[in-house]
């Protein structure tokens, strides 16, 4: 091999070890580079992780309309505190003078009730179940004093206790101290009433077909939007309920007979259907059912008291007197219904809703010696029936319009709520919140056979004698004022007619007179 073929085979190894470092050096500084980014990809992962693991562990703080929340990181458990307060004032103007022998209330106490004083928490925990407790200090004409008919009728302390599972989609069920959705302002929340007071045969149907406040019960309720077309907004709820925790009355045995009587019990439900929206307007049809399963007894092992009774207030709370009052029937079981009919056009809303109940009268006394009917004491002679109808609309003048809420999981079933002000009240702002126009008529009728008389005699056959328990017609005139979301002003005008008597002259209680109104909430 010649020199010159050495030198260029030692030129050509030296370039070939040459580009050999080199690349081993690329490959080498590559690779430190993706170890060094592998390195910040797993320190950003651990800062992520702990981040994520901090949140976990934190309890966010929210305002939502004025309500404090709190919750936990992953959101599956919070727990919200309410509040709630309503401020009632009443003026009765009724005439000096009366015809002879009117046996009616002369003088309806004006003055001020806290008509209700909620404080409450609720929430939800693991997602799957919510609760809420609400204790109430407030209550109807003044608390629990006085005696007789015209007793104060304070609420009890203990308001709503309530576990509700949600884990089923659709579908809620709740168990405890309840509320049932039942008839249509009956579904509204007291912080959304229009009125001071639900109409009378709402208010009837609730204390008497179990729906009142605080009912020891267990409900079932199914909520599901666009169910049967685009819109629609399909809801039933079905309740069983006991007696009211507040009171022992048709709730088992008195001290004096222990061990004899059950508390009473009733089933019923309510199903509803949106059947048109745009998005703002709406319109809703409802319907309402009850049984009285059991009217309760007192202490009496033939089956106590076993009595049903419709009465009502000329729809305030401040004075406790019924002005209409069908007294105790004779009655083991009982029976309603209803249909209502609701919504809203832009700023406009409307209502009206029908109601008839029955009372399936017992024998007593009688025997088949009077009425072949009368086989036993607790058989059913006749079927007392009652009735009420109620129209109302609204105008809001500002120009809001009323929230709807399908959701079958808030506080009352699908339906509607108060109007958010646009413009909260501030002087500073030169702005007055929202003003709604309100007017409601109501003609409730608790007499049944007012001519038919009591007939007992061994020849012939017998009857039990008709019911007079008077018919109250209520013209409610208002305005409301929602300063914002939380405060509002309420002025009802209650005008009041009475058709009340006794047998012998069915009009010896009538009466007509005004009832001034007004009310201060607070709500969050």
């Amino acid at each position: 091999m010649s020199k010159t073929t050495k030198l260029a085979v030692m030129v050509g190894a030296a370039t070939i070890a040459m580009m050999s470092n080199a690349m081993a050096q690329a490959s080498n500084a590559e690779l430190e580079a993706r170890v060094q980014a592998l390195e910040e990809a797993r320190s950003g992962d651990r800062t992520r992780l702990s981040t994520l693991e901090q949140q976990v562990a934190y309890a966010p703080i929210t305002f939502d309309n004025g309500r404090l929340v709190v919750a936990t990181g992953d959101g599956r458990f919070t727990i919200g505190f309410r509040l709630r307060f309503q401020t009632d004032f009443a003026g009765f103007s009724q005439d000096d003078t009366h015809p002879t022998g009117f046996a009616g209330p002369t003088d309806l106490s004006s003055g001020v009730v806290m008509r209700r004083a909620y404080f409450g928490v609720e929430g939800k925990v693991y997602n799957d179940f919510a609760y809420e407790l609400r204790l109430n200090a407030g209550g109807s004409d003044g608390g629990n004093t006085g005696s007789g008919v015209t007793a104060g009728e304070g609420d009890p302390l203990l308001n709503k206790a309530v576990v509700t599972y949600t884990g089923i989609p659709n579908f809620h069920f709740n168990v405890g101290i309840l509320e049932p959705s039942f008839m249509m302002e009956g579904t509204t929340s007291s912080a959304n009433l229009i009125w001071l007071e639900r109409p009378e045969i709402e208010n009837i149907a609730a204390d008497s077909f179990g729906a009142g406040d605080s009912r020891r019960g267990i409900e079932m309720g199914w909520n599901r939007v666009d169910a049967l077309w685009p819109g629609d907004n399909l809801a039933f709820d079905v309740a069983y309920t006991g007696n009211k925790t507040g009171s022992a009355a048709n709730h088992g045995s008195l001290s004096t007979t222990p061990g004899n009587g059950d508390e009473n019990s009733q089933i019923l439900g309510r199903f509803v259907d949106r059947l048109w929206s745009d998005g703002i307007s709406n319109i809703q049809l409802g319907a309402s059912l009850a049984q009285v399963l059991y009217s309760g007894s007192n202490g009496n092992p033939n089956g106590g008291s076993q009595t049903l009774r419709f009465r009502e207030r000329p729809e305030i709370r401040v004075d406790g007197t019924r002005l209409i009052d069908t007294g105790s029937i004779n009655a083991k079981t009982g029976s309603m219904w209803a249909v209502d009919f609701e919504g809203n056009l832009q700023n406009l809303y409307f209502e009206a809703e029908y109601a008839q109940f029955t009372a399936d009268r017992q024998c007593g006394s009688l025997t088949t010696t009077n009425n072949p009917l009368c086989t036993a004491a607790s058989a059913v002679i006749d079927h007392p029936s009652f009735r009420g109808w109620v129209l109302g609309a609204s105008w809001i003048i500002t120009g809001e319009t009323k929230t709807y809420t399908p959701n079958a999981l808030a506080e009352t079933q699908a339906g509607f709520g108060a109007p958010v002000p646009s413009r909260p009240f501030s002087l500073a702002g030169d702005s007055w919140g929202s003003w709604e126009l309100v007017a409601r008529y109501s003609d409730t009728n608790l007499n049944w056979h007012q001519s038919q008389l009591a007939v007992t005699n061994a020849s012939g056959t017998s009857q039990l004698a008709g019911i007079l328990g008077g018919e109250e017609r209520v013209l409610a005139l208002g305005v409301n004022w929602y300063l914002n979301r939380n405060v509002r002003l309420m002025l009802d005008d209650n005008i009041v007619s009475v058709k009340k008597g006794i047998a012998s002259n069915l009009n010896r209680d009538s009466q007509d007179f005004n009832v001034l109104g007004l009310r201060l909430q607070f709500a969050n």
